[in-house]
């Protein structure tokens, strides 16, 4: 996944995933992600530690993506990280994506629309 790609919903999120079939931004989508990095802990920091840790950093970089703070924003941030199975294999991307909070499909980048 790359920043500015945009993908719908899947049941998979509520597990582990290892790919999303992406949609055209200019077509109805339900997220677009706008950052994608890798964690710099040296150890896995455990389940809710994780949550936390992969929250934190995608709120960070939310404002200089969509042009607005998040707490004031009309998006939510989904946060795809490692899991301690995937940690074991170096997987240490975390995934940062926007969604509508009232559920709206977006059309177009979010990308410095202030929303």
């Amino acid at each position: 996944m790359r920043v500015g790609d945009c993908f719908d919903d899947t049941s998979s999120f509520q597990e582990e995933v290892s790919s999303i079939p992406g949609v055209p931004c200019s077509a109805p989508h339900d997220n677009e992600a706008y950052a994608v990095f890798d964690l710099t802990v040296d150890s896995y920091p455990g389940g809710d530690a994780m949550v936390e840790l992969a929250n934190e950093s995608c709120v960070d970089r939310f404002e200089s993506f969509v042009g607005r703070n998040y707490e004031s924003s009309s998006l939510d941030v989904l946060t795809m990280f490692p899991t301690v199975e995937s940690w074991q294999q170096n997987d240490r991307e975390v995934v940062c994506a926007v969604y509508d909070m009232e559920a709206n499909k977006l059309v177009g980048s979010v990308r410095g629309q202030a929303l």
